[in-house]
């Protein structure tokens, strides 16, 4: 195989994994739902060689199981697997917030306002999958911003390992993450890139917390 070949087969297989791990975020694929690596081949459109590399480097990473009798599946994580990746989360999610202050341009600023604004309302109409997508949106914005690539790609492998959103189980957890995101966005409209981090870090933190209360309760 030619260089040029293989540039191209190494791309396509990023792109697959790429678009895996974020339907895995954005719960298109959830905990537990079988891949068939044949239906993935017709969907992307590509030969059965790069989804085939994709799901091996998925499965590496934690993201995707794999099992003689199950094959492959998106990984299924316990809460005690789920404390530690959260706890993670808070301290690089936070860090890349207070990193990615200064870097912040008014346009950016502007669209994590609209994002927010839209996050309001479909919390209200309880459209919590729209939320979950936007939610998604103005967490990436603020971290691509933070110009560190391996934090940032560090921080979207996590999140593809910690499909349990606590928006879905929890009842009024929505809201509460809304004023969540109101401190962040005071802090980051002040300039205030320490005070943007820490309410970053607590607002990680204080979903797991919510929802490891909340499972205990309901044993």
């Amino acid at each position: 195989m030619n260089q040029k070949s293989s540039l191209t087969q190494k791309t396509k297989k990023e792109l697959v994994v790429e678009i895996l791990r974020d339907a895995i975020v954005s719960g298109e694929l959830e905990p537990g739902e079988r891949l068939l690596q044949e239906e993935l081949a017709e969907r992307f459109q590509v030969s059965p060689t790069p989804i085939r590399e994709a799901i091996q480097q998925l499965v590496a990473e934690g993201v995707l199981s794999h099992s003689p009798y199950k094959g492959v599946q998106v990984a299924e994580v316990k809460l005690q697997d789920m404390q530690e990746v959260y706890l993670i989360r808070s301290v690089l999610e936070g860090l890349a917030t207070k990193l990615a202050v200064p870097n912040l341009k008014i346009s950016d600023v502007q669209h994590l306002h609209s994002l927010q604004a839209e996050m309001e309302v479909k919390a209200s109409n309880g459209e919590l999958a729209a939320m979950r997508k936007l939610n998604q949106e103005f967490h990436m914005l603020i971290y691509g911003s933070a110009s560190a690539p391996e934090l940032y790609k560090i921080i979207r492998n996590l999140w593809a390992k910690s499909p349990w959103d606590t928006l879905y189980v929890l009842p009024g957890r929505p809201m509460m993450a809304i004023e969540e995101h109101r401190l962040i966005m005071s802090a980051i409209d002040k300039g205030d890139a320490e005070s943007a981090g820490q309410s970053m870090e607590t607002h990680i933190e204080r979903g797991i917390r919510v929802l490891a209360d909340y499972l205990k309760a309901n044993e």
